[in-house]
């Protein structure tokens, strides 16, 4: 299965869930109260995006020039960056994944393991074998090197030992 069947069907399920869930919610609590909470939740999403904007790289850039460590700051801007994207989708699930990036310790996890997906997921696209250089006569085997695409925020302890 390609690469777009692959997204598509990602989307078509993500669509009947939300759905889903949306007239199970509104079943429950009402049709009004249900479309009122999204539209509230869009409205969260909207200022937690204007803030992250505003403050959380300002701050990274003011701990970068006096010396002190970003990763906090970046962490925390990314988290509440993506925290303010899943609020501004519709739907009850996107809300219910964005509260867990809000939440202090989690949201630090949940970017590592990001992380972690992201470095398993592209390990060994950016190595080459061999280098050709201008002169068609020359080449050179490039091995044993790797290109490091995402470096991690924390140390895994199982891979030291």
């Amino acid at each position: 299965m390609n690469i777009l069947a692959k997204i598509f069907f990602t989307i078509l399920i993500y669509l009947f869930v939300e759905i889903y869930v949306f007239v199970e919610v509104s079943i429950k609590i009402g049709f009004f109260f249900a479309a009122f909470l999204l539209i509230f939740f869009s409205i969260v999403g909207y200022m937690i995006a204007k803030k992250i904007k505003s403050t959380s790289f300002q701050d990274a850039v003011i701990d970068y020039s006096n010396g002190r460590p970003t990763g906090k700051n970046l962490i925390r801007s990314a988290s509440f960056f993506i925290s303010g994207i899943l609020f501004l989708m519709p739907g009850f699930v996107t809300d219910f994944i964005a509260i867990f990036f809000l939440i202090p310790f989690l949201n630090y996890y949940l970017i590592y393991m990001i992380l972690k997906y992201l470095k398993n997921k592209f390990s060994g696209r950016f190595t080459y074998n061999t280098y050709q250089s201008r002169n068609e006569n020359e080449s050179y085997d490039v091995k044993d090197k790797t290109f490091t695409f995402i470096s991690l925020p924390f140390n895994d302890k199982k891979k030291e030992k």
